[in-house]
């Protein structure tokens, strides 16, 4: 594909957050989401904290296994996904640790990512950040809010919590957003994206195999998917247009829609 086909002028972007907006990898530890950074014993306790391991080791080879049929894949991850909400329950996550998290010197934007921002903000290009992040909308529109990126172009369609009147966790939003249903149909029944949009291209971005995904259902004339990676090369070159290194910047991003 030329990449002067894509104009910035008649260009949705669809993009994933954790892992993708954010560095996978700070000082040494594998931060690939925020969950990542709540499954510590400050926030969960021993136990919740045991449980939470044994979720991701668990599901987490399921969620990037390329040979794992959809719909199997579907179950399970909302079966992830519902054992990790209760297990935050149990362990009486709240609202402000939540933030606290948000806050870690763990949690890293992706180097040039705000410029990125900055720069579709500037041009008024039209992004969604559609993630399956367990605490996503708090916390993607609190970062970007807090960077003063926020801007009347951005829709966040993530997960949402629930909190009782003190703040403490006690149930999401339906449906639950996880990697395996994360497809342009949700963003169209949610009313986030027409089906035939007024814009008919799109900037696909994301850091995982079913990120590709996230554009089906909506009736573009082009889509243009990013991806960083570093592992299952081969599989990513079969589903990206382009990908980048695991922890690389957004300056190849940002050549696209000058």
């Amino acid at each position: 594909m030329k990449l002067d086909l894509l104009d910035p002028a008649n260009t949705i972007i669809i993009a994933d957050f954790d892992g993708t907006f954010t560095k996978k990898e700070v000082m040494g530890k594998k931060t690939s989401a925020l969950m990542t950074i709540l499954m510590d014993e400050k926030y969960l306790g021993k136990d919740g904290l045991d449980a939470s391991h044994q979720l991701f080791n668990h599901y987490y080879p399921i969620e990037i296994d390329p040979h794992i049929g959809e719909e199997e894949k579907i179950d399970l991850m909302q079966e992830w996904w519902e054992k990790s909400f209760a297990v935050m329950k149990e362990c009486g996550v709240s609202k402000e640790m939540l933030l606290e998290v948000c806050d870690s010197p763990l949690m890293q934007w992706r180097d040039q990512l705000l410029d990125f921002v900055k720069a579709i903000n500037a041009k008024e290009i039209p992004l969604i950040i559609f993630s399956a992040g367990g605490f996503g909308k708090l916390a993607i529109e609190y970062l970007l809010e807090k960077e003063g990126v926020f801007a009347d172009n951005i829709k966040v369609f993530s997960n949402q919590i629930i909190f009782d009147e003190q703040g403490y966790f006690i149930d999401t939003v339906k449906p639950i957003i996880h990697i395996a249903n994360k497809t342009g149909h949700l963003l169209v029944k949610n009313n986030l994206i027409d089906l035939k949009p007024s814009r008919s291209q799109c900037l696909l971005i994301g850091d995982s195999l079913d990120d590709a995904k996230m554009s089906i259902g909506i009736d573009f004339d082009l889509t243009y998917k990013v991806a960083f990676s570093s592992s299952n090369q081969e599989h990513f070159a079969e589903k990206f247009d382009l990908v980048l290194p695991v922890d690389g910047p957004f300056g190849p991003v940002i050549d696209l829609i000058k």
